[in-house]
Order: C-alpha cells, then structure tokens, then sequence
C-alpha cells in the first residue's frame, strides 16, 4: 500500500493486524468525540510527494527545549503492549533508544 494521505495511515495496519488488534488501537474513549475531531482534521491534510530527489542532504532531527533528536517522534503510552508483541514495553523503548527519540 502506498501512503499518500494522513487517513492511509490508519488502513495500512488495517490490512495487516487481526480485527481485535486493530479496533482496540484504532478506537478512542467514550464516545470517541476527540478522535473523531481529530479524524475530520487529519483528512485536510495533503501529503505531497517529491519523487526523484536526493535524499544525501535530508535532515530529520530537531531540538526540543534543548535537547536535539535525530528521529522527531514523541512515544505515548498505549498499554498492553504486549498483546502485540512478547515484551512489547521493553522492545518500543529499545526502539527509541536506538533512534535517540
């Protein structure tokens, strides 16, 4: 599958997780009003494609209050983990630690 809106990013592991999985991490609290907000927001966003550029210049870090990341990427708490993978809490921050986020 080839990613080219902010929504694909919520089919691609649709198509590959079994159902249970996927509507646990997919579903939000309550009546689910906040994610849904969030859903309608994301669908206004157009991701833009640069195909044959050189990618030996690409630079992904950035700095937050003085302290720079190589990989911007901020891990919330999702719990039970471990129901998509053995020792799921340990292995998601080895992840971060090897990518200095």
């Amino acid at each position: 599958m080839i990613i080219a809106s902010a929504t694909d990013f919520r089919a691609a592991p649709q198509a590959e997780l079994p159902p249970f999985l996927f509507h646990y991490l997919d579903g939000g609290a309550g009546a689910e009003v906040t994610m849904n907000r969030n859903m309608a927001d994301l669908q206004t966003i157009d991701l833009r494609q640069k195909t044959l550029r050189g990618s030996e210049d690409l630079d992904l870090s950035t700095e937050w209050f003085g302290t720079r990341f190589e990989l911007p990427l901020a891990l919330a708490s999702v719990g039970l983990t471990g129901m998509y993978a053995r020792r799921g809490e340990v292995q998601v921050a080895q992840a971060a630690a090897m990518a200095s986020t």
